[in-house]
């Protein structure tokens, strides 16, 4: 089974282009009178890949380092100013590959900073001082380019432990206060707690 528009070969029980998302159709449909194969239709352009999407909240100096280094490579860059760090955005065909390359390159930048500035930006700690939301890891995807994952404060999995935890919690407090030592404030921690925990969202 082949893609009518990128002719890529599927495997036997698959029903669409996992790019195109167009039904396959048999390879023998697709050849010419002449027995060449035919040529592959252009692509859709995916309006994602071309909107600016989010590469990092910077120091101010790192952000410099960064520009330059996009600007080497001809990348368009959206550059958005506070107080306190600089955003910076490219398109969304870019944003892997340079967040990639950033981490693998960062303690060069750091190295390549002046003496009077690098502890303004090493002081900002963290795993890659002078950016704040730093990715944290990475994987080899199925095309062998290296993606990196998010950082933390993009997960918001986190918060939903604490309700059950406070449950948790509140029912030790209550049956300890009620059966161990027998104090009764215990109890009332124990399933204000158990109630606070309920209301939480999960």
């Amino acid at each position: 089974m082949r893609c009518p528009r990128c002719f890529d070969d599927y495997e036997p029980g698959v029903t669409r282009c996992a790019s195109c998302r167009l039904e396959l159709v048999p390879a023998d449909q697709l050849e010419t009178e002449d027995g060449a194969p035919p040529t592959p239709a252009p692509a859709r352009p995916d309006p994602e890949a071309l909107t600016p999407q989010h590469l990092g909240r910077f120091h101010p100096t790192m952000a410099t380092a960064v520009l330059a280094l996009l600007e080497g490579r001809g990348i368009d860059t959206e550059v958005t100013t506070h107080d306190d760090h600089t955003e910076l955005a490219v398109a969304g065909t870019w944003r892997d590959d340079v967040r990639a390359e950033l981490v693998l390159r960062w303690d060069e930048l750091l190295e390549s900073l002046d003496p009077d500035e690098a502890p303004g930006v090493l002081a900002t700690g963290g795993h890659a001082a002078g950016w704040f939301d730093a990715p944290l890891g990475g994987y080899i995807d199925r095309d062998g380019k290296l993606v990196v994952d998010g950082p933390s404060e993009d997960d918001t999995d986190g918060s939903r432990t604490l309700g059950p935890a406070m449950i948790a919690g509140g029912a030790i407090l209550a049956v300890s206060g009620w059966q161990v030592v027998e104090l009764p404030a215990l109890v009332l921690v124990g399933v204000g707690l158990i109630v606070l925990g309920l209301f939480l969202p999960r």
